[in-house]
């Protein structure tokens, strides 16, 4: 058994931790995904809508969005987290996982 080091680009939020199945199960909406990421046995639970692998020793930059996207993007990552019972304490935004599993 070895050890898999990846990190993730992504627009979204964190939701409390959720099984992956509970949320395969959901319609999450055209454009939201989600995404399992985290330190060693500790995976945080996200929903996402843009999202990017970027292997180690590689770099990308972060997509430029306008607002008229970004207000797209929020309002499907809301109506997404209200799916799954998450109605408050997330802001939607850029943010970068470290992933060892």
């Amino acid at each position: 058994m070895g050890i898999s080091h990846s990190t993730y680009l992504a627009y979204g939020f964190q939701i409390p931790d959720t099984d992956p199945d509970v949320l395969e199960e959901t319609d999450l909406g055209t454009d939201v995904g989600f995404l399992h990421a985290g330190g060693w046995d500790t995976d945080m639970t996200f929903l996402v809508t843009a999202c990017k692998r970027i292997n180690l020793g590689n770099h990308r930059n972060v997509p430029q969005a306008d607002a008229t996207q970004t207000e797209a993007w929020d309002a499907a990552l809301t109506e997404a987290a209200a799916r799954v019972g998450v109605l408050t304490g997330f802001t939607p935004g850029w943010f970068v996982v470290p992933d060892v599993s």
